[in-house]
């Protein structure tokens, strides 16, 4: 925040491969987790989804068996994402207002409370309608509202 310009020299290069691998690799797991279990699904009707793109809470409401575990699991490892995600961008947050609050000049803060509050503003829209969408059991019945709630969070943040 301070000096933008030395980034690269401040942010070492093994905290970023980190950072990287950790987001790929709980992205892979997701994957993996939600679509071995799908497979395991009945699917007796139609296999036609009535939303924009193939998800997995479109896809539990054309199973004609039980989609119990499969919810748990979208509850489960899907909230947790959220929540470590959440925590994580918290502490970042904190350690930047630390940051601004020791600076001396008041229009730095302000240009800087400005870009941070737009980013938080973003990342609070999308993490909600994630929420909203993967994190709450049940949260999602109507084909109609997990579409806007889908198209919310892919095209309009």
């Amino acid at each position: 925040i301070c000096s933008p310009l030395r980034y690269p020299t401040t942010m070492c290069q093994s905290a970023c491969t980190r950072l990287v691998l950790g987001a790929y690799c709980g992205g892979c797991f997701n994957s993996v987790v939600q679509t071995s279990f799908t497979f395991h699904l009945p699917f007796c009707s139609s296999n036609r989804i009535n939303h924009f793109f193939c998800d997995v809470p479109p896809l539990l409401q054309i199973a004609c068996g039980n989609t119990a575990i499969n919810e748990l699991l979208l509850f489960g490892i899907c909230g947790l994402i959220i929540v470590a995600v959440t925590i994580v961008i918290l502490i970042s947050y904190g350690y930047i207002t630390v940051t601004i609050l020791r600076m001396g000049s008041g229009a730095g803060r302000r240009k800087i409370f400005s870009t941070c509050g737009s980013h938080m503003t973003a990342v609070t829209l999308f993490f909600g309608t994630l929420f909203v969408m993967y994190a709450q059991p049940g949260a999602i019945e109507s084909m109609e509202q997990g579409k806007v709630v889908s198209v919310f969070y892919t095209l309009v943040i």
